[in-house]
C-alpha cells in the first residue's frame, strides 16, 4: 500500500503537479459526462441525451466513478512514462477496457458488428442479438461493478508502476 501512495505523490507533488491536476479534471469531466448518458443508454435503447431522464443517483454516482478513475489511471500511467517506466504502458488496460464494457455492449451496434466481423449470416446475426444483449441488459448491475472494480485496480497498479519508476526518498523507520 505504501507504494500506491508513493506512486500518487510521484505523479501529484511533483513539479508537474499541476498538468496531472489539469488532465485528471478534463479528462474526468468528458469521461463522466460521456457515461452519465451511456449507462442509462439502454432504457432508451441506445445512446441519446434522452436517457439522461433515466440517470438514478446510483448511476450517475458509477459514472463519476468511471470517468474519473480512468482519467486519474491515464494520469499515473503518464507519470509512469514520464519517468520512463517500462511496464507503465500495458498496467492497466484491462480495467480501462472494462471501464467501456457496460455501455458498449448493450444496444449498440457493436455486438453485431463482431458478429459480422466473424462471417456470422444476417439470419444468425439477427437471432443472436438480441438474446446476448440481453444477457448484458439484465446483469447491467453486475457488469458496472466489475468496471468499476477493473478501473480501482487499474489505478493501484499504475500508482505502484509510477513509484517502482521513480526513485523517492524513503522515510526513516
Amino acid at each position: 500500500m505504501r507504494q500506491v501512495f508513493r506512486g500518487f505523490a510521484a505523479t501529484f507533488g511533483g513539479p508537474r503537479r499541476l498538468r496531472a491536476y489539469a488532465l485528471v479534471l478534463a479528462l474526468g469531466s468528458v469521461l463522466t459526462a460521456f457515461y452519465l448518458v451511456m449507462l442509462p443508454a439502454s432504457a432508451v435503447g441506445g445512446f441519446s441525451l434522452v436517457a439522461l431522464q433515466y440517470l438514478t443517483p446510483s448511476l450517475a454516482l458509477a459514472a463519476a466513478a468511471l470517468g474519473y478513475g480512468f482519467a486519474l489511471a491515464v494520469t499515473l500511467n503518464a507519470g509512469a512514462l514520464a519517468r520512463r517506466s517500462r511496464a507503465a504502458g500495458a498496467v492497466g488496460i484491462g480495467g480501462l477496457l472494462a471501464a467501456a464494457l457496460p455501455g458498449s455492449l448493450c444496444c449498440t451496434s457493436i455486438i453485431p458488428s463482431l458478429l459480422a466481423a466473424f462471417g456470422a449470416s444476417v439470419p444468425t446475426i439477427l437471432g443472436t442479438t438480441g438474446k446476448i444483449a440481453s444477457i448484458f441488459a439484465r446483469f447491467e448491475s453486475a457488469f458496472i461493478a466489475a468496471s468499476l472494480i477493473g478501473v480501482a485496480l487499474s489505478v493501484v497498479l499504475a500508482a505502484r508502476s509510477c513509484a517502482a519508476s521513480c526513485s523517492l526518498p524513503t522515510p526513516p523507520s
